[in-house]
């Protein structure tokens, strides 16, 4: 089940960097990314990965047991350093989201919101948040997997369907 909850997110890294809506101009993209900055969305993005990565290597480690050192190893070398480098992709296309969709004047007041002590308390506090509510969504959808499973799968074999050995 964790994969599938990890789909939006893994979905969210694959963004093109040409998301930037035709005729926006320099100065609300130059805002959006001021807004970016003062989130600190390169960080919540890092961070964001870091998780994901570990549930991915999780995963792969169940299916190669003793080998947990080597799948650690070829995730650290060859995975997360070309993700992190594609980051500023995603930022890149986020940004170009956010001129995209909201004005000028809108993007000022994030801005302003974000410089105010409770916006800067906000990006103080998310990275904390952000991981509390993984680990709280992980045991959430772990007790619905648990509670839902065995009938889900009962039905899905009374309709002739194959279930995968894991999700």
């Amino acid at each position: 089940m964790r994969i599938l909850l990890l789909a939006p997110l893994l979905m969210s890294l694959l963004l093109p960097a040409h998301a930037i809506a035709k005729g926006d101009d320099g100065a609300r993209i130059e805002k959006a990314r001021t807004l970016m900055e003062l989130a600190g969305a390169a960080g919540l993005a890092d961070q964001t990965l870091v998780s994901v990565t570990r549930q991915a290597e999780e995963l792969l480690a169940h299916e190669n047991p003793g080998r947990e050192a080597e799948v650690t190893a070829l995730v650290r070398d060859h995975f997360l350093p070309k993700a992190r480098a594609a980051l500023p992709e995603l930022s890149r296309g986020i940004t170009g989201l956010y001129a995209a969709h909201f004005t000028a004047a809108e993007l000022d007041q994030m801005i302003g919101f974000y410089k105010s002590p409770v916006g800067r308390k906000l990006v103080t506090m998310s990275p904390t948040i952000i991981q509390q509510s993984m680990a709280l969504g992980q045991a959430w959808a772990e007790g619905v997997s648990d509670k839902a499973w065995d009938s889900f799968a009962k039905a899905a074999r009374e309709r002739g369907l194959s279930l995968p050995k894991r999700l």
